[in-house]
């Protein structure tokens, strides 16, 4: 395969020390190796920056006064000069074909295509836990694909491959709760800019789950966010549009199993456990939940 297709690959950085350095190692050693790495440290207050700068040969580096998650997305894709925009967590690592992968089935491919795939959950050892599976909905229609969206469909933002030309158009927003960014991004990506959306049905990328993950706090107050979300892009397209959405929704809810639906209510409980707890009920909730959409 050709590897004439630059990838940028951004990641947001803040107090990020314990597993930076295995994060940068799985990136820089990709098969395909038309790949710039671009750090944004958000003024971390560990040895982020120090780490960082031991691959100072290797990566771009970027520092800003502390600004939060979007703000740091906001500054590395101002600064990207790749065909492919990838989104990187400093928590996780890149199985050592992903992109490779990645590119060779965004090829075959629609343009306006966001490519994303499965996933397998470590833990702060990097041992596996499990591996993740997302439903593959690569036969519906775009417009069936969207009412899953609005259900709730998570896409791991660390596993996909963004083609650069949607982010002129469909940036990145600073919300009130950054937990929401990507689920945001992905469903106006779908419903205002009419992007499609491909499954590779293989893990490529190792996530990381621990207790001081931004994802695991306060979980039901981001869901509650999320539903504001929803309801704003939702206004933002035809009204006609808007009506056959809602009502689309609302009867691909009430197919779902009564088990599904208890599994979504619990999440909302989740916040309320402990911390030694959540990342157990977590892993299990996800699987179960993302599984059946």
């Amino acid at each position: 395969m050709t590897q004439n297709q630059l990838v940028s690959v951004v990641i947001p950085v803040y107090n990020s020390e314990k597993y930076l350095e295995k994060c940068l190692d799985s990136i820089l050693e990709q098969t395909y190796q038309n790949i710039e790495i671009i750090a944004i440290d958000d003024e971390s207050n560990d040895s982020s920056l120090e780490i960082l700068k031991n691959y100072s040969s290797k990566i771009k580096i970027f520092s800003q006064k502390n600004q939060g998650l979007a703000e740091s997305l906001t500054h590395g894709i101002s600064k990207i000069q790749g065909h492919w925009f990838k989104w990187f967590s400093p928590d996780d690592e890149m199985y050592q074909d992903a992109i490779e992968i990645l590119v060779k089935e965004a090829q075959s491919q629609p343009n306006n295509t966001i490519l994303y795939s499965d996933w397998n959950i470590i833990d702060d050892n990097g041992e596996l836990i499990r591996e993740f599976h997302e439903t593959d909905y690569n036969n519906l229609s775009d417009f069936d694909y969207s009412v899953r969206l609005l259900d709730g469909q998570q896409i791991n933002v660390n596993t996909t491959l963004i083609p650069t030309q949607l982010l002129r158009n469909c940036s990145m927003r600073n919300l009130d709760d950054p937990v929401a960014i990507d689920y945001d991004f992905f469903l106006r990506a779908a419903l205002l800019h009419n992007t499609k959306f491909h499954l590779i049905p293989k893990p490529l990328v190792k996530y990381r789950i621990h207790s001081e993950q931004l994802s695991h706090k306060n979980i039901s107050n981001t869901l509650e966010y999320i539903q504001q979300v929803k309801d704003e892009i939702l206004h933002q397209i035809d009204q006609s549009l808007e009506s056959k959405f809602i009502s689309e929704l609302t009867n691909y809810q009430k197919t779902k199993p009564m088990t599904k639906k208890t599994m979504e209510f619990g999440m909302k409980l989740l916040s309320s456990t402990p911390s030694w707890a959540s990342d157990r009920i977590l892993t299990l909730y996800l699987n179960k939940i993302r599984r059946g959409r």
